[in-house]
């Protein structure tokens, strides 16, 4: 199984933070993200982020995902990039595999449900892989 796609991720966050910034304000969600708002206005504008930048990005994301409904498919999947972070790149989708197979086993275990984002990121690892 391919790493979850950085790019897309990228390209969602960004979205988000426009929305976040329209729901509230520039200094407010860059304030959650931790960075400068100038930073974050130059992000959403479309620019790169620097990679430790990036990392508090998806943490945010992450985090504000589950906040604003759960956990989803597209939260998981920014959790799996922080998770894999500084693993080599052709190692990243063996360990996201990894990770999900213990999620399952433990739903198993405890004769629990499994969360549904577990079957859609299994089925569906996301765009542009």
């Amino acid at each position: 199984m391919p790493a979850p796609d950085r790019r897309s991720l990228v390209e969602a966050i960004r979205a988000a933070a426009k929305l976040a910034i329209e729901a509230t304000s520039l200094r407010a969600v860059a304030r959650a993200v931790d960075m400068s708002p100038m930073g974050l206005k130059h992000f959403v504008g479309g620019t790169h982020p620097y990679s430790a930048t990036l990392r508090k990005l998806i943490a945010w994301y992450a985090v504000h995902q589950a906040e604003a409904g759960g956990f989803s498919a597209e939260s998981v999947r920014a959790a799996l990039v922080l998770l894999t972070d500084g693993l080599p790149e052709s190692a990243r989708g063996g360990a996201v595999l990894e990770l999900l197979d213990v999620v399952q086993k433990q739903h198993a275990e405890a004769g629990s449900r499994p969360p549904a984002w577990l079957a859609t990121i299994r089925d569906d690892p996301g765009p542009g892989e």
